[in-house]
């Protein structure tokens, strides 16, 4: 018998010490997982890295993991929420999750710093012409290449040079600071959210696209403080004005030769002449 619950507890521990994070990222690949995590670096949520960390003292870990990777959940790591997963297997979850888990005390901060410089020295390189073009994809002055909407019509930012956006999903104009570069990159490139993966079903963003709204929302981000948005307020009331005095006089004229009496009358008033 004590060789038997032996076995059983060395094999559940197998699976935090024996896991292998390769073949688990290869179903996480099938998923949409890679979209907001990666091994090392944070991105829309932390990296699998910290998760480890985290919960490596945790028994429970795997059950509670696995449940979250299951139902859903939000809190654990920040207001943005993380979406079930109900197509995904109880044995694919275990793999991953303990995969995942398997990572604890491999910490890789040099990587991190790496691809840290390396998205910053590509931010860097952005042109004024690249911003610009973030800037017209984004409210739509310039199509995406796949036709998919654009983003003006959920979100809004604060910025001089554009109008004002959608209400129907967050204000973006703080996202760079949010999210940075990779969690910014990550949603455009593979959108989380069900109402973007629907938008955008068939319609993904090109690299140049997602390099180009990227660049403008950073310099929006960093240009924040200082834009004064148009208020088109009063300019919208007046332009109503004129248009009403507008549409009066184009009325006026073509009704001025109109018949002031009816049809009926005309002929009333020949056929009394002719008796």
């Amino acid at each position: 018998m004590k060789i038997i619950v032996f076995f059983i507890g060395f094999s559940f521990l197998g699976n935090f010490v024996f896991a292998n994070f390769e073949n688990a990222q290869k179903l996480m690949g099938k998923s949409d997982c890679l979209s907001c995590h990666a091994k090392a670096q944070n991105i829309v949520g932390p990296s699998f890295q910290d998760i480890a960390n985290k919960y490596q003292k945790d028994s429970a870990a795997l059950s509670h993991l696995a449940q979250s990777v299951k139902k859903g959940g939000s809190g654990h790591w920040g207001d943005l929420p993380m979406p079930p997963h109900p197509t995904l297997s109880e044995d694919e979850i275990k793999q991953m999750v303990s995969g995942l888990l398997s990572l604890a005390g491999q910490e890789e901060p040099e990587k991190r710093v790496e691809e840290k410089k390396s998205s910053i020295l590509e931010l860097q390189n952005a042109t004024s012409e690249d911003i610009g073009r973030g800037q017209n994809l984004f409210q739509g002055k310039i199509r995406f290449a796949h036709e998919g909407p654009s983003c003006i019509a959920c979100h809004h930012v604060k910025n001089d040079a554009i109008i004002g956006g959608g209400i129907l999903a967050k204000d973006l104009t703080s996202v760079f600071s949010r999210l940075g570069e990779p969690g910014v990159r990550a949603i455009l490139g593979a959108p989380p959210f069900p109402v973007m993966q629907t938008a955008y079903k068939d319609k993904a963003l090109t690299k140049e696209e997602i390099f180009a709204l990227v660049a403008f929302l950073n310099d929006a981000d960093q240009k924040k403080l200082y834009q004064r948005p148009k208020d088109y307020g009063m300019g919208l009331f007046l332009s109503g004005i004129l248009g009403a005095i507008l549409l009066m006089l184009v009325y006026t004229l073509f009704g001025a030769r109109r018949k002031k009496y009816s049809v009926n009358q005309a002929i009333y008033d020949r056929q009394m002449k002719s008796q």
